[in-house]
C-alpha cells in the first residue's frame, strides 16, 4: 500500500503532467470531500490517503510519489439542469429561493444552473416544487461529472 498525504497538481490546470503515465482511481464526489480513504487503482495497487490540513481533493487531481502518479477521475452523477426559457430575475430569485430550500451545492454550465440528485424519485419532488414556474424552465437530468460552485458547495442533508 502507498500512502498519500498532499496532492501533486491537476491535469487540468498543470500541463507538465500530462507527460506521465498514470494509473487511474475512480471516486465520487463524495469521496473526494473525505480526509481519509482507502481506494485500489485501476491497476491494482492499494492506495491509503490521510490529507494534511486544508488539503481538498479535486477531478483530475495526481496524487502519488516518485515511483507512481495516479489520476483521480470523478465519477459521474445524475444532475438536474435548469435554464430559464426568458431573462427574468424574478424568476431567478424564486428558483435559487426552491434550490436553495433543498440544501443542495449547485454549479452553473453555460446558461443553466445544475444540482445533483441521488434518486430517480427527486425528479418527482423538483417537478412539484417548481410546479407554479414550470412553464418558464427548461428542466432536463442528466449524467455528468459535478463540479460544485465554489461559494455554493455546501454538504448534502
Amino acid at each position: 500500500m502507498i500512502s498519500i498525504s498532499s496532492v501533486i497538481g491537476n491535469i487540468f490546470k498543470d500541463d507538465k503532467l500530462q507527460e506521465f503515465n498514470f494509473e487511474k482511481m475512480k471516486i465520487s464526489r463524495m469521496e473526494l470531500e473525505k480526509k481519509i480513504l482507502r481506494r485500489t487503482t485501476d491497476k491494482g495497487t492499494d492506495v491509503g490517503i490521510s490529507l494534511d490540513a486544508g488539503i481538498h481533493l479535486h477531478h483530475g487531481d495526481v496524487i502519488g510519489n516518485e515511483e507512481i502518479k495516479i489520476l483521480l477521475e470523478q465519477i459521474p452523477e445524475k444532475v438536474i439542469s435548469i435554464k430559464l426559457k426568458k431573462n427574468n430575475q424574478n424568476l431567478a430569485v424564486l428558483l435559487g429561493h426552491i434550490i436553495g430550500n433543498r440544501h443542495r451545492p449547485i454549479g452553473f454550465e453555460n446558461d443553466s444552473i445544475l444540482f445533483p440528485i441521488q434518486a430517480d424519485s427527486e425528479i418527482e419532488v423538483f417537478e412539484r416544487l417548481f410546479k407554479e414556474i414550470i412553464n418558464d424552465i427548461e428542466m432536463n437530468v442528466e449524467e455528468k461529472i459535478f463540479l460544485p460552485h465554489k461559494s455554493a458547495d455546501v454538504h448534502e442533508h
